[in-house]
């Protein structure tokens, strides 16, 4: 493993070699790297208003738990417990267990928690690498993820139905963002009294995955200094097109004249030479299988100014791609700010916003460094800080004449001809794999937060059991369930999982499809199981579920070792295929949240829990897995209205009492 990082250390070095950047390590001391001129303390010391707030909690979160290995092996039991069909096989089961307990149990547990010692994390390198960095599915649609921001108010229209206004007023929000960054003003994270980790927050801006070299199989990411790169990359007809955000003397933003005027620039003048964008396809690139972007990527880079290029999208602060698409419905908007046309975006990096003709918006993110907390923050605070714009003022803002000291330069590419029948081979793969997907969004407005609350039950575990009953009802059965439960209570923490599939959840699925079940029982096994999904999400938050951990004793396998009968067993490894993928991130602001399925034979289901309405963007490839998003959109429908009038039936007659 230390050979690969060394050679990708190396191809970064070479990569820079024509500047005087150097490597300096976050001072937070996250195991990353970035390129700057002088180190971010330089800038921080000279800034007036610098707090130091933001990260000021780092040193003080603990290290990611090692759960116990009984503990682990006594709670997968529990939820394998619906998929054996007879007790035969929930014995199996627990011989196995029994058997790795007393053999290779303890020789992997003894390894990781020595692993773990040396190290803060000691399920990062493996997670980031393994789950994603290795990962050769292209990282659209497989990877990514998006939000579609909500229309602003009617009286924002000036700003909301002008794409260039639009564009012009995310860009003077995020650069306002940035600032605090710089300032290191925005507060940590606290929940009931726990800091969280704000890691993801320096790996957000300035920054974009990068193709390793062909023969290592794995990809990289490259990080820039926040305080030496004001400027983004514009996306318009598949072209690219360096914007300046700062003053380049003060280093101040610039006023929403001289932002506009740069987009202007682009929409009316830059691009007025160029050719049209069915010629046009570097982001195409992007959208290939990891191992053939790594050989394209090279023969792109044999050409300096389109390797110059490249480095532009990378240092960039993120991108803003103007679309010429016009998005209505939930879905139509979901489609577009996911995965576009595939050529006016560029794939690899972190953080891209998407504002189309008639004003929608929102933003697409790539996944390997960071989860979807910062940027869901990130997006609710433009839709938040937009809203709160007086329309007139900054319509007159825009408008009124400024001294113009941002400049716009095209970022050219050598297409040869070798690049070009790459362009050509990502886009057909571009247009086959999203044409083999399908999605629908339910959106349901009965009931939302505060109903579920006033029943006295989590909303996020109510949700999930509707989403099992709905499962159920369309199936007849349980499939396996992932759910993302946030370890951001540890250093540098990511994800566990949460189970939804258990014996509770069992219950409750086949009770409520009893006719012979009293409406009563029905609501209990529903509290039960909401009751016990709740503990599992509070246990697996707290670095205590069984699916990361068993991971960990996986990777302390060493070659010769004997494959433990529990990991190569059938049922073990069905448990844990995710055939419905789920996670929440939740906004007012947001008109959809979602990415793909995990598993081509399954459902993926980003949900969002708002105070009056329930949202779940439904995808899946239906020839695969032969299932359909439009029969489950009805199934979650007649689940959530038979939980919502159970509920108000039971709470009508105890009013009567």
């Amino acid at each position: 493993m230390k050979v690969c990082w060394r050679r990708s250390s190396r191809f970064l070095e070479r990569s820079m070699s024509s500047h005087v950047l150097q490597r300096f390590p976050f001072e937070t001391q996250n195991g990353e790297h970035y390129w700057a001129l002088k180190d971010n303390k330089s800038y921080q010391n000279a800034r007036p208003g610098y707090k130091g707030s933001t990260f000021s909690q780092q040193s003080k979160l603990p290290s990611l738990v090692v759960p116990e290995l009984g503990a682990t092996l006594n709670k997968y039991l529990q939820t394998i417990k619906p998929y054996c069909g007879d007790p035969a096989e929930y014995s199996r089961q627990e011989m196995l267990c029994k058997d790795f307990a007393e053999h290779m149990g303890p020789v992997l547990q003894q390894r990781l928690v020595e692993f773990a010692s040396t190290r803060r994390n000691w399920m990062s390198e493996f997670w980031d690498n393994q789950s994603y960095l290795e990962y050769n599915d292209p990282v659209i649609p497989y990877v990514s993820y998006f939000y579609c921001h909500k229309p602003l108010p009617i009286s924002h229209k000036a700003i909301e139905s002008d794409p260039l206004m639009k564009a012009t007023a995310i860009i003077v929000t995020v650069s306002n963002f940035i600032e605090a960054l710089k300032d290191e003003s925005l507060p940590p994270e606290v929940i009931r009294g726990t800091p969280f980790c704000m890691n993801s927050f320096h790996l957000m801006f300035n920054t974009s995955r990068l193709p390793g070299p062909p023969q290592d199989n794995r990809d990289t990411n490259i990080f820039y200094s926040i305080y030496e790169n004001n400027f983004i990359v514009v996306a318009f007809k598949g072209n690219f097109y360096k914007v300046t955000t700062h003053d380049p003397q003060t280093n101040k933003p610039l006023s929403p004249n001289e932002i506009w005027s740069q987009l202007y620039s682009i929409v009316n003048a830059k691009s007025a030479h160029l050719q049209c964008e069915t010629n046009s396809g570097i982001g195409f690139l992007t959208s290939l299988p990891r191992d053939q972007w790594r050989v394209a990527y090279q023969e792109l880079i044999k050409n300096p100014l389109s390797q110059h290029s490249l480095e532009t999208i990378h240092r960039a602060s993120y991108i803003v791609a103007l679309d010429d698409a016009n998005p209505v419905t939930f879905e139509e908007k979901s489609r577009n700010t996911w995965h576009g046309n595939g050529y006016n975006r560029y794939f690899d990096k972190s953080l891209q916003f998407v504002v189309t003709q008639n004003g929608s918006s929102g933003s697409v993110n790539e996944h390997s460094k960071m989860d979807g907390t910062p940027t869901c923050f990130l997006n609710h605070y433009v839709v938040q800080e937009m809203a709160k714009l007086n329309p007139s003022a900054f319509v007159e803002a825009v408008r009124k004449p400024s001294e113009q000291r941002g400049t716009v330069t095209h970022l050219p590419f050598l297409v040869t001809p070798p690049v070009k029948q790459w362009i050509n081979t990502a886009r057909q793969a571009f247009e086959k794999v999203i044409g083999e997907h399908d999605l629908r969004v339910w959106h349901y407005n009965r009931f939302g937060k505060k109903l579920i609350k006033k029943h006295g039950m989590s909303p996020d575990a109510f949700i999930q059991q509707v989403m099992q009953l709905a499962v159920y009802k369309y199936l007849g059965k349980q499939l396996p369930t992932y759910e993302a439960a946030s370890t951001r209570m540890f250093f540098k923490g990511r994800t566990e999982t949460g189970r939804s599939v258990s014996e509770a959840s069992h219950n409750f699925v086949t009770g409520w499809q009893d006719p012979d079940v009293s409406p009563k029982d029905k609501i209990m096994l529903l509290r039960e199981s909401a009751k016990y999904h709740s503990n599992y999400l509070k246990a697996a938050a707290a670095g205590l579920g069984i699916d990361r951990h068993f991971f960990g004793m996986k990777n302390m396998l060493k070659p010769g070792d004997p494959t433990p009968p529990l990991f190569s067993n059938p049922l073990f490894n069905y448990s844990s295929t995710w055939l419905i993928s789920t996670s929440q991130l939740s906004s007012e602001l947001f008109d959809g949240y979602g990415w793909s399925q995990v598993n081509d034979n399954g459902f993926g289901l980003a949900y969002m829990l708002n105070d009056d309405w329930l949202h779940i963007n439904i995808v899946n490839k239906p020839l695969p897995s032969g299932l359909s998003v439009d029969k489950l959109h009805y199934y979650l429908t007649l689940a959530a209205d038979e939980l919502h009038d159970a509920l108000d039936a039971q709470e009508n007659i105890k009013a009567k009492l």
